[in-house]
């Protein structure tokens, strides 16, 4: 796959230094992080998320503690073959409804993160349309990605870092 990149990278370079291309870098993670909404976003997020992890929580410690009673129970013989199937099924069929609610939560934290960003990033995203088209540049790359891994692998020291710009445009507006 980076053999791949890489050849596609070195075919464009003669294009891109034929064409005299006007390029520039921005962090959108910088850009993020400078706006007072987004410690505001992350706060609702983390309250979202711990509400969940509580509701998880306590229903988890419900099947353990019906665990616990049914381990004890067994192992005291207090249960009839049968009566131990039909409590050891149940007991799965929770541990089942478990797996479920964690699926459901995770599901819902993803959706409600993307509920809370995707207005502020659609702002990013226009802040910096305008700011390149304000200077006349052709191409913006993302310096890195969310990841920490550059998204391009070679980059000339030429490109015009608009990050502070777009700060600077997004704040003001």
């Amino acid at each position: 796959m980076k053999k791949l990149q890489l050849l596609i990278i070195f075919l464009f370079i003669p294009l891109l230094a034929s064409a005299q291309l006007s390029v520039g870098v921005m962090n959108p993670d910088q850009v993020l992080d400078s706006l007072p909404e987004t410690s505001e976003i992350e706060s609702t997020l983390q309250q979202f998320v711990q509400e969940r992890e509580q509701r998880f929580q306590a229903r988890y410690q419900e099947w353990i503690e019906e665990l616990t009673a049914y381990t004890e129970q067994a192992e005291a013989g207090n249960f009839t073959e049968a009566q131990q199937q039909a409590e050891e099924e149940r007991l799965s069929e929770m541990e089942e409804e478990l797996s479920g609610l964690q699926n459901r939560i995770q599901n819902q934290i993803r959706q409600r993160q993307n509920e809370l960003f995707s207005p502020l990033l659609n702002r990013v995203e226009a802040a910096m349309e305008t700011v390149a088209r304000d200077m006349g540049l052709e191409y913006v790359l993302n310096r890195q990605s969310g990841t920490g891994e550059p998204i391009v692998y070679y980059m000339s020291d030429r490109g015009v870092d608009i990050t502070e710009r777009v700060i600077e445009y997004l704040t003001q507006n």
